[in-house]
């Protein structure tokens, strides 16, 4: 199960709840419509959502039902975004009709409790997922707001998609055997995390995120908790960062990896960098890219996995393969 929070104005959150549907928008630009679907693609059938409605608060708590379908029969009062990346939903744990203030958000915030939802977003998109510890401080806030729950309401014009078309990752722009825009590849990897197509490399994971905002003005391209239960008891023992290259990895590349891995065990590990798993994914990686990793392996015994891809024509996919840096 995993969370989100959805972008909504005040006509339009009410015209979604009514009908039990949301739409994601279609950007101009080829390689912020690849960002859209790399966020779309990681929305699962059970995953809870949450509504930030502007000058309002956040609402919650609805979960989704089905798959994410691409329809562009008009709903919503905007003619010239027609939100055609939808998913439906149904409550969840009955009505909370007191929201979440912005100023209760900004608090978690300020004590980071939360971290992934970017209220000064750079990319031009209207869904963020959210860790399920996240998903907790706002659960926790919406029952502190509203001790007495009021019945759950039922959808009261459930929305029946009438052409449905999957939603599907692309790769319509290609130069030598590599993709154009890293945001294809984002998408790849989130689709197949979400078929659990990756864990014979990543190993076995929870949750996964992309687009991840840091504080360093910068956002993660894939984040992946991994959690084991033992007995009743879930123990996070790892984290992953993923820094995506559509070229050749360079020696900045590794810089800005080295600087994720480092952030996230101070914010999340409490310092203990043994925590967190680092893969750079790249076409290719310069000689000095892979000569640091060698000898970061070989003098501090931690190291950074380094994963290229190529693309498969047949299939309409990408393999993976790791560098062996040993030889």
């Amino acid at each position: 199960m995993g969370a989100h929070i959805l972008l909504a104005g005040e006509s339009n959150f009410e015209i979604c709840i009514q009908r039990g549907v949301y739409g994601c928008v279609m950007p101009d630009k080829e390689w912020n419509k690849a960002e859209v679907i790399a966020g779309v693609l990681s929305i699962r059938p059970g995953d809870l959502l949450f509504f930030y409605v502007k000058n309002k608060g956040v609402y919650g708590v609805w979960k989704v039902v089905g798959d994410v379908f691409f329809d562009e029969t008009p709903i919503w009062s905007n003619d010239e975004q027609m939100y055609p990346y939808r998913f439906c939903f149904e409550p969840a744990f009955g009505a909370f009709s007191k929201p979440i203030s912005l100023n209760d958000i900004l608090d978690l915030y300020d004590k980071h409790r939360i971290w992934t939802f970017d209220l000064n977003p750079v990319q031009r998109k209207n869904q963020y997922k959210i860790t399920m510890k996240e998903a907790q401080e706002l659960l926790r806030l919406l029952l502190r707001n509203n001790p007495i729950r009021q019945e759950q309401e039922s959808i009261v014009e459930p929305y029946i998609p009438s052409n449905p078309i999957k939603v599907a990752v692309e790769f319509p722009s290609k130069k030598q055997g590599r993709i154009q825009y890293e945001g294809w590849l984002n998408a790849w990897f989130m689709d197949s995390l979400t078929k659990g197509h990756l864990k014979n490399i990543l190993g076995d994971y929870k949750e996964f995120l992309n687009l991840v905002p840091t504080t360093f003005n910068k956002v993660m391209d894939i984040f992946l908790t991994h959690v084991m239960t033992v007995g009743s008891i879930d123990v996070i023992y790892k984290y992953t960062c993923i820094e995506l290259k559509t070229e050749r990895a360079t020696e900045s590349d590794l810089t800005q990896i080295l600087r994720y891995e480092d952030w996230l065990a101070r914010k999340l590990a409490a310092g203990d960098n043994e925590m967190i798993q680092s893969v750079l994914v790249a076409w290719s990686f310069a000689g000095n890219v892979i000569e640091y990793v060698s000898n970061r392996c070989r003098i501090e015994e931690k190291t950074i996995r380094l994963v290229s891809y190529k693309i498969n024509d047949e299939q309409n996919g990408i393999e993976l393969e790791e560098v062996d840096l040993d030889t």
